[in-house]
């Protein structure tokens, strides 16, 4: 059996199962054999984990499934050498170990695959520091030292995780939501900037009010252009029940999302991020199956990412 809580277990096909059963409700792509073996590869890293499903509104999106994990074993060594994502000498494979051989407190943060096409992100926490010092790794995209001064305008002093995108061939960038940002005029000043306002976004002021308990933004860069490609305003423990009026309500297929993902938790995590950018606006929903994000990231990882 596998313990994800005290009171709570159940057999190691059952997730995989869930996860068939969520793609199908879905009408989404689903690779049995390899949600199967990335199962298997990942078993007892999973059985420490937090583990979330997640989809989008974007057009075309999938089905994900990830967990979240700080402890010794290299993720992205285990997945290459079990073939679930490729041996490279790009900067994309190499910065989340540069930041691990960089940082004392980095530690390993999790991955997140697509049930259709396998492994897609591999996290690292990088510890909360100032941004500039990200800005010296040799594999960091020169877009993101490049935006040294859109950071210092926006307020944006400190980041505490990274990732690379190996779907997407970018990497993202997570920085903090400083005290003094959380408000609707900063939100607004940020969109202005870098997608101009779009008529069919939430209230500005109803986003920042979800933030009450934890937020944090992430930021999409490449290795072969200079601009931010988009950024999404992360809710983590978006309030729900007595405190839903805080949130905007959640498009209709992420409602039916919700009320489809099947969880664990009695009370399960909701994270909602609304994304900016040239691309276009969507909103993404993530909902624990197992723990939750705010316990990894205050009581595993240490952060306070809250007012």
């Amino acid at each position: 059996m596998i313990e994800i809580f005290d009171d709570i277990s159940y057999e190691p096909g059952q997730f995989y199962t869930d996860l068939q059963n969520l793609a199908d409700k879905r009408s989404v792509p689903f690779d049995g054999a390899m949600v199967r073996k990335s199962l298997d590869v990942f078993a007892k890293e999973i059985d420490r984990s937090v583990v979330q499903t997640k989809t989008t509104t974007k057009p075309g999106d999938g089905l994900y499934y990830r967990f979240f994990y700080k402890w010794e074993n290299d993720l992205a060594d285990i997945a290459r050498r079990n073939d679930l994502l490729r041996y490279g000498t790009e900067p994309i494979d190499r910065l989340q170990r540069e930041v691990l051989d960089t940082f004392s407190n980095a530690t390993q943060a999790g991955l997140d695959f697509e049930a259709g096409r396998g492994l897609a992100k591999v996290w690292t926490f990088t510890g909360v520091r100032p941004i500039e010092d990200l800005f010296a790794l040799s594999a960091i995209p020169e877009s993101v030292p490049a935006h040294a001064e859109f950071f210092a305008r926006h307020g944006l002093r400190r980041a505490f995780f990274v990732a690379s995108d190996f779907h997407g061939e970018t990497m993202n960038l997570y920085p903090v939501i400083e005290p003094e940002c959380r408000n609707a005029e900063w939100l607004r000043k940020l969109v202005d900037e870098t997608s101009g306002s779009l008529a069919d976004t939430p209230d500005y002021g109803k986003m920042m009010g979800s933030l009450a308990r934890t937020g944090c933004l992430g930021m999409t860069f490449s290795w072969r252009s200079p601009e931010l490609h988009r950024w999404a305003l992360y809710s983590l423990n978006a309030p729900t029940g007595d405190g839903s009026e805080l949130l905007p309500a959640l498009p209709g297929t992420l409602a039916e999302f919700d009320d489809q993902a099947p969880t664990l938790n009695a009370d399960p995590q909701r994270n909602v991020a609304w994304s900016f950018g040239k691309a276009g606006f969507y909103t993404k929903l993530e909902k624990s199956y197992a723990k939750d994000a705010n316990y990894f990231l205050t009581t595993e990882m240490g952060c306070d990412l809250s007012r």
